[in-house]
């Protein structure tokens, strides 16, 4: 169908007379161009100089039951070198293949040489019969008695009628047969294949077998015409210029079965032979109307209605180029090209096969065609015979394809009428939904699609009709922050129903406790902001203590287990109070206060504070600017050296990151390292460090010789990565170091976090070669037991073990103590903070100890 209705359930669109105007003549025009034009190059091609059936004497055959036996060869060679040349002597002929078949497409002619033998002992008329009448020219000529050949009448689709010896569709001469041997010659020229499908009966069985033939092909034919008018009242009324194309393709279809049987010279044209020539006009008119027809039946994309388009074009190229007989342009180039243009078509069409009832019946008109064609190709190579049948092949198979692409058009056809007639009961519907839509629209806009209660936007407008400045009021926001976990172990539809049954719990809540004073959003007390965060209003007492007893009172209530069923469990709600309007200067700013001091972890209640408003905004924002700082240049690394207390030799260097925000300045380590840990950051950010320090590596070798290490922080995040140790080892790789010069720091709090996996890592780690240090040894609470199934490298006692070391005994015998269990663990040790002098000196007398702090050295950029 067109292509507005192409999917089954589209109406037709509505009709554009000016585009109906160009595209459905465009069919029509190309087809009265294309038969114009090969109307007038025929006409100037026809032969000329025809030997007058005239001289010869039509004889009446007579019946004879004598069997005659027929051998038929073939030369590739015109009939008047055979006879100038006497070839027809010759051993060199070769066998023509059995059963009539043809021996391909041949730009000359090629003469037949048919041997006849009567056994009899009498003369047998008979009709030499040739069921081929769509054959160009034939010239025949018959041994004599005398050793001459007699030349007999020239035939063929090219001649008038009247060159007929006997006034039927076949080619048929009679001649008289004497018992013996004897030769015909028949010079066959053809744009198409070329055969010599011959047979020598009795008259009846040819007017018998050619009065059957007539019949059923008529039949077909009349199939096709009232098909064709059947389309083209379609096209007219609907207007519908896809069909144009269809019905171009049945015209084609029916004038080239016309001129292949005889019917054209025979009935309609019989002094006008230059109208057979127009089946080679017809035959590419057929395949350029298949194509165009594709689009407007089934779905296709550009590409492929570029591939149609181009399909086409090579079909008009050989319908301008087949009368003029362009050298390698023959039926057989002609077949090629259909059987290719059908092999896309049916392509595209078995894509949406199982999807569309279209492409179903496009499918199978496709393979009819494909089947018609290919059958006639294999005639013409020998491997089928000729008959009848075989002749028909493409004439049948396109015909089977023009009948079931015009069913599919009256099914287009009976489903548009049944979807008409449900329209009117579609668009009652649609109505009724309209108006369900209709009055629903004010409770979609209005409330929480999941909770039911208002959404923020009516919160904000509840909030924005009061005068906060006549009427303070307070604004309270419940995050219930194990929503996510509960949802988590439950499932989103139970969790989402006990949430909606806690909130109907909650709103009558608060309806009691706070009475009057509450501030009504759209009928509820309280409008969900989203589907963990709820908020509530109510209008400030003169008496500050009252609201302080409401809050209490909500508190408790909501500090107590929620049970519902076999359920008992906490939602654990952190509230965040607002007041209005010191807080805020309109309902979105009250809101986000609420909202602020709500994510306060510290405590159940809290009442916004702008100074921990800002430091909460001041930690959103350096999180959001983490990945930017690494890339800019924002974050660096300072190295501070350690060093061999006995004689200041740089053992290593520590790398201590750095961060300049634009906004907030400096931003100590401290003050977004922890923040960084809990939402998941920290790791990128080490395995920037780490890949940083192992760059900076060769310029620390350079200033503090070959055996000089880096020592990095890493976190308790970064040990239950599974792959970090291959993710570390890729970086040293990468940078050409060694593992051992590696170090890397752990604090001993962030090492028993989870102690079983950090002690899997760590292994794997220290197995690798790298180095592990213990950071800020003594602030933690592990055990010695725990603390000595770790495999470490080094033991950093950290600065607090130093404070008073110089005046009390106390503090330097737990140092000792510290520096013992050290060498009881086969560590290396270093002292962490060493500021002065005195403490550096008063540490000498441990051999082997290592120090830091800046006594020594501050951390410092490194400088190339």
């Amino acid at each position: 169908m067109d292509s507005s209705i192409k999917q089954t359930g589209h109406s037709w669109p509505p009709k554009r007379s000016g585009l109906w105007n160009l595209r459905g003549c465009t069919p029509f025009l190309l087809l009265f161009v294309s038969l114009g034009y090969g109307l007038i190059t025929a006409s100037l091609q026809l032969p000329e100089g025809l030997l007058s059936p005239s001289s010869f004497e039509v004889i009446s055959p007579t019946v004879s039951g004598t069997s005659l036996k027929l051998r038929t060869e073939y030369l590739i060679a015109p009939l008047e070198q055979v006879l100038e040349k006497k070839l027809w002597q010759k051993q060199r002929w070769q066998p023509a293949p059995s059963q009539h078949s043809g021996i391909g497409y041949l730009d000359g002619p090629v003469t037949f040489r048919v041997t006849v033998e009567n056994p009899g002992t009498r003369s047998v008329k008979k009709w030499a019969v040739i069921s081929a009448p769509y054959l160009d020219r034939i010239r025949p000529a018959i041994l004599k008695d005398n050793g001459f050949f007699e030349r007999l009448a020239e035939m063929g689709d090219l001649y008038p009628f009247s060159n007929r010896l006997i006034e039927l569709p076949q080619w048929i001469w009679p001649v008289t047969l004497p018992p013996g041997t004897h030769t015909l010659l028949f010079e066959v020229q053809n744009a198409g294949p070329s055969l010599l499908p011959i047979a020598i009966l009795e008259p009846e069985a040819v007017i018998s077998n050619s009065a059957e033939t007539l019949v059923w092909k008529a039949f077909i034919t009349g199939l096709l015409a009232f098909a064709l008018l059947f389309n083209l009242s379609i096209m007219l009324k609907f207007r519908r210029p896809g069909l144009a194309w269809l019905s171009v393709l049945l015209l084609s279809i029916i004038y080239t079965q016309l001129v292949m049987e005889g019917f054209g010279l025979w009935f309609l044209w019989p002094n006008q032979p230059a109208m057979n020539a127009l089946l080679n006009t017809c035959l590419p008119l057929c395949l350029i109307a298949l194509c165009q027809f594709t689009p407007h039946f089934i779905v296709v994309s550009k590409t492929s209605r570029r591939a149609l388009n181009v399909i086409s074009a090579l079909a008009f190229l050989y319908l301008l180029a087949i009368p003029i007989n362009a050298p390698l342009l023959g039926q057989g180039s002609f077949l090629l090209l259909a059987m290719t243009g059908g092999a896309v078509i049916l392509g595209l069409v078995m894509r949406k096969f199982q999807s569309h009832a279209s492409a179903r019946y496009f499918a199978f008109s496709i393979l009819a065609i494909l089947l018609g064609s290919l059958i006639s190709a294999l005639r013409t190579i020998g491997w089928v015979p000729v008959n009848s049948l075989t002749d028909s092949a493409f004439f049948l198979g396109a015909a089977a394809a023009s009948l079931i692409l015009t069913s599919g058009v009256g099914r287009q056809m009976l489903e548009e009428r049944k979807k008409r007639m449900s329209s009117d009961s579609r668009a009652r519907q649609e109505q009724q939904l309209r108006t369900v839509i209709e009055q629903d629209y004010d409770r979609l806009l209005k409330t929480h699609s999941v909770t039911g209660k208002p959404n923020r936007a009516m919160l904000e407008e509840s909030l924005d009709a009061l005068d906060s400045r006549q009427h303070p009021y307070t604004v309270g926001l419940i995050q219930l922050v194990r929503f996510n976990e509960i949802e988590q172990a439950l499932g989103y539809r139970t969790a989402e129903d006990l949430l909606k049954n806690y909130l109907r719990q909650l709103n009558s809540f608060l309806k009691r406790i706070l009475g009057e004073r509450l501030v009504m959003i759209n009928g509820y007390a309280l409008a969900s902001i989203d589907i963990s965060n709820h908020a509530f209003a109510f209008h400030r007492s003169d008496s500050p203590g009252s609201d302080t007893e409401l809050l209490q009172e909500l508190m408790a209530w909501l500090d107590e287990h929620y049970r519902e069923g076999r359920f008992s469990f906490s939602w654990s709600p952190s509230v965040g109070i607002a007041h209005a309007p010191e807080h805020g200067e309109d309902a979105s700013g009250i809101l986000s206060s609420a909202g602020f001091a709500s994510l306060d972890s510290r405590q159940p209640l809290t009442v916004y504070d702008p100074a921990v408003a800002e430091w909460q905004y001041q930690q959103q924002m350096l999180m959001l600017d983490i990945e930017e700082a690494l890339r800019n240049g924002d974050i660096w690394l300072e190295y501070q050296p350690k060093v061999n207390i006995r004689d200041a030799r740089v053992s290593s260097m520590e790398a201590l990151i750095r961060w300049q925000h634009p906004e907030f300045g400096t931003v100590p380590p401290d003050n977004w390292i922890p923040l960084a840990e809990q939402v998941g950051m920290i790791h990128p950010v080490t395995l920037w460090v780490i890949d940083r320090a192992c760059r900076d590596h060769h310029d620390l070798r350079s200033v503090y010789g070959d055996g000089i290490a880096v020592a990095v922080n890493i976190s308790a995040k970064d040990l239950s990565h599974p792959v970090f140790n291959e993710e570390v080892e890729s970086i040293t790789r990468r940078h050409g170091m060694e593992p051992s010069d590696l170090i890397l720091e752990i604090t001993e709090t962030a090492m028993m976090a989870d102690a079983s996996a950090a002690r899997k890592m760590i292994r794997t780690l220290s197995q690798t070669g790298f180095r592990i240090a213990l950071d800020d040894f003594g602030t933690g609470h592990s055990s010695l037991a725990t603390l000595a199934t770790f495999e470490l490298d080094e033991l950093k006692i950290d600065r607090s073990f130093l404070k008073g070391i110089l005046h009390y005994p106390v503090p330097q015998r737990i140092f000792r103590a510290a520096l013992d269990l050290g060498e009881a663990l086969d560590l290396d040790v270093v002292v962490e903070g060493v500021e002065d002098e005195a403490v550096a000196a008063w540490l000498l007398q441990f051999p082997g100890l290592h120090g830091q702090g800046y006594y020594w050295g501050r951390p410092e950029k490194l400088v190339t």
